[in-house]
């Protein structure tokens, strides 16, 4: 089994002057060159499916459906998509021990539509959900401060044999 800790990152939200955490994970996803491209996805234990925009996924050459699934849409906190290619990706998990897995995962969105430029705009991110990843990876938090983790950390162990 392999480990990784992954400080939990954090924002002040000036309004209230609440810390805002989130968990952020370093994978690699396969591309269509059958190369790793590394990618940060957001995990979220409440997310039921695994999501990335087609557009970043075709900005890295990373294979998904050509056609949009027929009727099923998509309501993000980053907007609603209208269309949704669901697919697989394979992952490893940066500076883990190189387990590869398949996950299941919707691409968001026009491909040929680019996403903004803009890091304070709401473009959607990676989102690593449930589905198809808890039976391969074990992801907790832990909220134990240290020097390099000032809330605590992410940490995600391997279940794949």
């Amino acid at each position: 089994m392999s480990r990784l800790e992954v400080p939990l990152r954090y924002r002040n939200l000036w309004l209230t002057g609440d810390t805002l955490l989130r968990a952020e994970l370093p994978l690699l996803v396969r591309d269509s060159s059958r190369g790793w491209q590394p990618l940060t996805f957001r995990y979220d234990s409440g997310s039921e499916m695994t999501t990335m925009p087609a557009a970043r996924a075709k900005q890295y050459g990373i294979p998904f459906p050509r056609s949009p699934f027929p009727g099923l849409t998509m309501t993000t906190p980053t907007g609603t998509f209208h269309e949704v290619r669901n697919g697989m990706i394979k992952i490893q998990v940066a500076g883990m021990d190189g387990s590869e897995c398949w996950i299941p995962c919707y691409f968001l969105g026009d491909p040929n539509v680019p996403l903004p430029l803009s890091q304070t705009s709401r473009a959607p991110v990676n989102l690593l959900g449930l589905s198809g990843v808890v039976d391969k990876l074990s992801i907790t938090t832990n909220g134990t401060p240290t020097l390099k983790a000032v809330f605590g950390n992410v940490i995600v162990e391997t279940i794949i044999p």
